[in-house]
């Protein structure tokens, strides 16, 4: 079967981030240790509430807010939140090349805030026609619904497409629905993996 359609994960493939960064903005403020943010928020999985629709991101900063006792603005809350990402340059440059042949969307499992800071600092818009979100469709990856939504939006069928993720859990979950799938460990090898596929 020829490959006719690119889906892609956004973290770690397309863009990197490090939470790291909006952890010790907000521990600086709540003089606290990076740790308790940590914990408050991803290993209690608040953020996977956010991801999922779940709870609207004011909610969301309103929990942080009055856990931490902070005294900041939701706006100023949500630069914090999402100033932790930095473009996979190679990458871009070969989706760029590639979408002059291909179909490509994005698939990714994000919360609003994330997603519209991507949208205004990185150039999503120059590679990805339509993509899909899990806020919006209110699941996650791995779900196989989440990934047929990306399939339709490409037109073609799952096997002729081809998804690429960071996480080997998601791509397997994505080839158990008939796509094609690439772990994304780095540029060379990304290029290798296409390559076998017909995808140049």
């Amino acid at each position: 079967m020829i490959i006719k359609a690119i889906i892609s994960d956004l973290g770690r493939v397309f863009v990197d981030f490090d939470h790291d960064i909006s952890c010790k903005k907000v521990a600086k403020l709540a003089k606290c240790d990076i740790e308790d943010v940590y914990d408050f928020i991803y290993r209690h999985k608040i953020d996977i509430k956010l991801d999922r629709g779940e709870i609207a991101p004011y909610q969301f900063y309103r929990r942080v807010k009055e856990h931490f006792k902070l005294k900041i603005s939701y706006k100023e809350f949500a630069l914090i939140f999402s100033d932790i990402f930095t473009l996979i340059t190679p990458v871009y440059k070969l989706y760029l090349k590639l979408k002059k042949k291909y179909e490509i969307v994005f698939l990714s499992n994000t919360n609003i805030i994330h997603f519209e800071t991507c949208l205004k600092k990185m150039p999503l818009k120059k590679v990805f026609r339509t993509g899909v979100l899990s806020y919006k469709e209110g699941i996650m990856k791995p779900h196989p619904r989440i990934y047929l939504k990306a399939v339709s939006l490409t037109g073609f069928k799952p096997e002729e497409c081809v998804y690429i993720d960071d996480i080997h859990e998601f791509v397997d979950a994505a080839r158990l629905v008939g796509l094609n799938g690439i772990q994304y460990r780095n540029i060379g090898q990304l290029k290798r993996e296409l390559t076998k596929l017909g995808v140049r």
